[in-house]
């Protein structure tokens, strides 16, 4: 007798608000607001340091919001999406995508206006996470697909990093390493997506052929990354010395060798393709930059903003774009402006990491631009996108 799928995985009829259709729509949405108003509350600081009346530190908020406020909207969005599609199990909507995300508003509303209450900001948090755990991992377990069970180790490693970041707001340099391991968990979610998205949508689009790589060769790209997380925050940069700056540069290379086998120099012309590869390309620059500054603290700040805005943010990016037009029916093509503002993001994330290494006394000035131009390109997909996320799909799909 074939089992019987619980009620939430059953099929359901398609929402008379759009918002709440998918997973990928209210993610992508709170997630580029979020983008521009955090950015702009950073920015207004840096201008202004005396208007910071948080017991919380600046810096700590930054780091922790950029991760946990910006980055993490659109992986519950995009995953959440993505495992109907992989599975054929209806997505999550409705009432369960409202709390889902009233948790996640939740925390950042605590961690703006009411920082005393921090303990109510993790347990929203943690839920968050949780739900997003559990509303892909049931869909996976009911078709039983084993590969897809990889995601869920990484979102728990995140709760972990995330109690710790609470833990730790008195203590900067900690809060400092468990939020880079942080960054490289989210660096390690790219590296699985990308690695099944960049090749293939390169292929198909440019009618090339894709040859996967050897299943070995795709875990090692992944468990070489992990291992470069868990190492950022189990072991302080100091004690972790040559095998780490080893270990950097051979995962450098490593990647590096992944992405040129995916043809991004073919893809010039099509840019929310270029956007991913210039995106991933942030990853092997960021390892083999660390593997070369060893035991330098600020340059070791400055190249995890390599990852932060060019890998994280270049490829939520890119595929936000993507995804939201692909999701609503629509052409997947995006006017001049955004493959500008694709560029522009590059641009930034090399502001903000090379700048301050070269010219350390420009440092500020590259601060305030990078700044200024993550909250233009961020503007942009707003302009555009706002309308494609709260609207039906023009083909009257449910989605």
């Amino acid at each position: 007798m074939k089992n019987k799928e619980p009620d939430s995985l059953r099929p359901q009829l398609a929402l008379p608000f759009a918002l709440w259709q998918l997973a990928f729509r209210p993610g992508f949405l709170l997630a580029g607001t979020f983008a521009v108003v955090a950015m702009l509350r950073w920015l207004y600081w840096m201008e202004f340091p005396g208007s910071w009346d948080s017991p919380l530190a600046a810096h700590w908020w930054h780091a922790h919001e950029m991760v946990f406020g910006f980055a993490l909207p659109v992986v519950a969005g995009f995953l959440l999406s993505a495992v109907a599609t992989w599975t054929g199990i209806a997505g999550t909507t409705g009432l369960r995508l409202q709390l889902l995300f009233g948790l996640w508003l939740v925390a950042r509303i605590v961690l703006w206006l009411f920082a005393p209450w921090l303990l109510l900001a993790w347990v929203a948090e943690s839920l968050f996470i949780a739900f997003v755990m559990f509303e892909l991992g049931q869909r996976v377990w009911a078709r039983r697909q084993w590969r897809n069970m990889v995601f869920l180790p990484v979102l728990l490693f995140l709760a972990l990093l995330n109690t710790a970041s609470y833990a730790t707001t008195d203590d900067i340099t900690t809060s400092t390493q468990i939020h880079y391991g942080a960054i490289w968990m989210i660096t390690a979610l790219i590296v699985i997506v990308g690695g099944r998205v960049i090749p293939l949508f390169t292929a198909n689009r440019l009618n090339l052929e894709y040859r996967p790589q050897p299943a070995w060769f795709e875990y090692s790209a992944l468990a070489s990354v992990l291992l470069i997380g868990l190492a950022t925050v189990l072991w302080p940069t100091e004690l972790s010395g040559t095998w780490m700056r080893g270990l950097c540069l051979a995962t450098g290379a490593l990647h590096l060798f992944r992405l040129g086998r995916w043809q991004g120099l073919k893809t010039a012309r099509v840019p929310l393709l270029w956007s991913m590869h210039l995106s991933y390309l942030c990853i092997p620059l960021a390892l083999l930059g660390l593997g070369l500054v060893g035991h330098n603290v600020v340059a070791i700040k400055n190249l995890v903003h390599l990852l932060a805005v060019g890998a994280i943010g270049g490829m939520i990016l890119s595929m936000m774009c993507r995804v939201s037009l692909g999701h609503t029916g629509r052409t997947v093509q995006v006017p001049q402006y955004l493959a500008v503002a694709f560029a522009a993001l590059f641009v930034t994330a090399l502001v903000r990491a090379i700048v301050p290494m070269l010219w350390p006394n420009l440092t500020m000035d590259a601060w305030r631009l990078s700044a200024m131009l993550w909250v233009g390109v961020f503007s942009l997909f707003l302009l555009r996108y706002l309308p494609v996320l709260i609207r039906p799909r023009i083909d009257n799909k449910p989605g």
